[in-house]
């Protein structure tokens, strides 16, 4: 009797639990499709809706790795850090947010290895690295880094061709099309 009682109360525990769960995903989804609309839609970044979407989103992957949707949610939490890195008015806002994306895509990899967008992360770490801190030599590293690792990927001459783009001026692309064009 006393180890039915045990079995019934651990299931409705277990279900309370999965209610919880699945509100805190509604709840976080909305919370992202209000941040990322009025960015997609409006242009218009609310920075307090994507600072609370990331802490929750990486909040959690943490708390919950297994749920199909953390790595979905912790992948854009660091897009959003990219969105406020690139928008910020500071040059310490920008980083902070930069360096901020690059951990959430670094755990990103560490927590979900074998999810589609891994593979991505090296991208959204380069781009980060070039066009948000500057740095052409860890974006460099970053690009050459999947090249090594996913020689046979789709991504792999993109890439490549990203590798000659960099530190380069608008005007130098454009110069570098022209000739292209005309040879």
């Amino acid at each position: 009797m006393v180890a039915a009682a045990l079995l019934v109360a651990c299931h409705n525990g277990n279900r309370a639990g999965q209610q919880s769960v699945r509100q805190e995903t509604a709840s976080l989804k909305a919370s992202y499709q209000h941040a990322d609309s009025l960015y997609a839609v409006c242009g218009r970044i609310d920075t307090a809706a994507f600072n609370e979407f990331i802490t929750r989103a990486m909040a959690f992957a943490e708390a919950h790795p297994d749920d199909t949707l953390a790595p979905g949610m912790l992948y854009r939490a660091g897009v959003g850090s990219m969105i406020l890195a690139k928008s910020a008015e500071t040059a310490e806002y920008r980083a902070t947010n930069a360096k901020r994306a690059l951990a959430i895509f670094n755990q990103f990899q560490e927590q979900f290895p074998e999810h589609d967008n891994a593979k991505l992360c090296y991208w959204q770490r380069a781009i980060v690295y070039d066009d948000i801190l500057g740095d052409c030599r860890s974006a460099e590293s970053e690009y050459r880094d999947f090249i090594n690792r996913f020689p046979n990927d789709s991504l792999t001459p993109v890439f490549e061709q990203y590798l000659t783009l960099l530190g380069k001026s608008e005007s130098e692309i454009s110069s570098m099309y022209i000739e292209n064009v005309h040879n």
